[in-house]
């Protein structure tokens, strides 16, 4: 029978979301029964609205959503239940990762929300109908997700013998962490990331001509303002900041010119959660909106304002997400065991 190694016995001076390799599996387990039994029950009433895939003119997803959630729900269970050393552990890492999958991407425009509900303080959706129900979806979704990916990851460190928190091999008895010495992303990383923040000059070049006066670049013969071209520099300013501290030794730990704050280690939390609650948006919605234009669906086709949107958001979200992939690896503390405290 396979060990289970775990962090139950790190020392109590470690708080409970750092021990997080012990508990997101029962966590993602109960999350995932208790969304599937409500999506149960709406499809048992006749509900066919999941996620709004029916306003699209998709086919229903109500049924399908409730079965991968609660098959979900028994996949994380074998994760932290004995019984589940008796399925393959291969198995049980492919189940979680591709119920997380589903999860994250019908909850990739949770993000469209959040903005709209920032600036007019209501959700709706394509048609201007209040829209809170498939909002509410979405969020649940993207929790799951991300309990999911953590179930994920600490199964497949203990399947391998190895601390389900920093991935490492070592006496379960643990004094504390240590964090790694600030460092660059790897070059193959960085090259990404900097073709990233390039991603977005066709677009900026395109407004900036529709803002000039040159006619056929924006749909319907709209004209952008230089007041609305600026705000996109700022904005795109903002992006290629978070996304270069992703790859810079300076987003390990604050650099000199933040004053009080220099030398100081960056909170992981700090550039990870903006940048997962952007980069899955932005990653599909630019890579969807891409294909539909190639195949002639939607606006101009690739060579138009459509297509360099495409390419933005797209090519800026991916890089995001591998970036932070990167730079969740390279920031990830170690753990010390207590043998290792000199006395």
């Amino acid at each position: 029978m396979r060990s289970r190694p775990d962090d139950h016995t790190a020392a109590p001076s470690i708080r409970w979301w750092r021990r997080w390799g012990s508990w997101p599996g029962s966590t993602a387990s109960g999350a995932a029964a208790v969304y599937g039994c409500v999506l149960l029950v709406a499809a048992l009433t006749g509900y066919r609205s999941f996620l709004g895939v029916t306003d699209l003119g998709l086919p229903d997803v109500t049924w399908p959503g409730a079965a991968v959630l609660l098959t979900g729900s028994v996949v994380a269970a074998a994760t932290v239940r004995p019984w589940g050393v008796r399925v393959p552990p291969g198995a049980v890492s492919a189940g979680a990762w591709g119920v997380a999958a589903l999860a994250l991407t019908g909850s990739c425009w949770v993000l469209l929300n959040l903005i709209q509900l920032v600036l007019t303080g209501t959700v709706t959706d394509r048609h201007g109908n209040s829209d809170w129900v498939t909002f509410a979806e979405r969020l649940c979704l993207a929790v799951v997700g991300a309990l999911f990916v953590a179930t994920a990851l600490a199964h497949a460190r203990r399947s391998a013998g190895v601390c389900p928190r920093c991935g490492r091999a070592h006496s379960p008895q643990v004094a504390g962490r240590r964090h790694p010495v600030p460092h660059a992303a790897p070059p193959a990383v960085r090259r990404i990331a900097y073709a990233g923040c390039c991603a977005f000059l066709p677009y900026l070049t395109l407004h900036a001509l529709g803002a000039a006066g040159v006619p056929g670049i924006e749909p319907g013969g709209f004209r952008p303002t230089w007041s609305m071209v600026l705000a996109g520099v700022c904005g795109v300013g903002l992006a290629v900041f978070l996304l270069l501290g992703l790859v810079r030794p300076w987003g390990m730990v604050f650099p000199r010119w933040t004053l009080w704050l220099a030398g100081r280690r960056v909170p992981r939390f700090l550039p990870l959660a903006p940048v997962w609650l952007l980069a899955p948006t932005l990653a599909l919605y630019g890579t969807g909106s891409g294909v539909l234009a190639g195949a002639g669906i939607l606006g101009d086709g690739l060579f138009g304002i459509g297509g360099a949107a495409s390419l933005a958001f797209g090519g800026y979200g991916w890089a995001l997400a591998i970036a932070a992939v990167s730079y969740q690896s390279r920031t990830r503390p170690v753990c010390v065991p207590r043998e290792a405290i000199a006395p």
